[in-house]
């Protein structure tokens, strides 16, 4: 049996979490758009560092999913730690964690496709390929 204490404590570690939650997802939109902004027609960059800001994107908005999948797992737990016969701890809020993940794939395509429109996706290409090839042990 939780004492009001801990259950009060469980309750202000999901409302932790889900703050955590939009925090990740406004910084990974944020960084996007700082790339993109890095690379606006004013700097002219080249297309193989078009193609490495569109790698450093595609790695943010996944560490970004991993780091909403980590909270909304922290969630899930906490909940079945306040309620043990919670019958859906792992969906609920899992509709605004799907959004935030949308709205992070979102960004990132759009800013991707405005990245490599100018053919910077050959480079990209050819660097993907580049590392294809290399063996896996390194």
């Amino acid at each position: 049996m939780l004492t009001d204490t801990i259950k009060a404590a469980l309750w202000e570690e999901l409302r932790f979490a889900k703050r955590q939650q939009w925090t990740i997802t406004a910084a990974v939109v944020a960084l996007i758009g700082g790339a993109y902004s890095i690379a606006s027609e004013e700097h002219r960059l080249d297309a193989w560092e078009k193609a490495v800001i569109t790698i450093l994107i595609a790695a943010a908005v996944m560490v970004g999913i991993y780091w909403l999948s980590d909270l909304q797992r922290h969630l899930h737990n906490t909940r079945l730690g306040i309620d043990p016969c919670d019958p859906d701890p792992w969906w609920r809020g899992a509709d605004v964690a799907s959004g935030m993940v949308g709205a992070m794939i979102l960004s990132a395509v759009v800013v991707c496709y405005l990245l490599l429109r100018d053919g910077a996706w050959e480079m990209l290409l050819a660097i993907c390929l580049a590392f294809g090839m290399l063996p896996m042990g390194f």
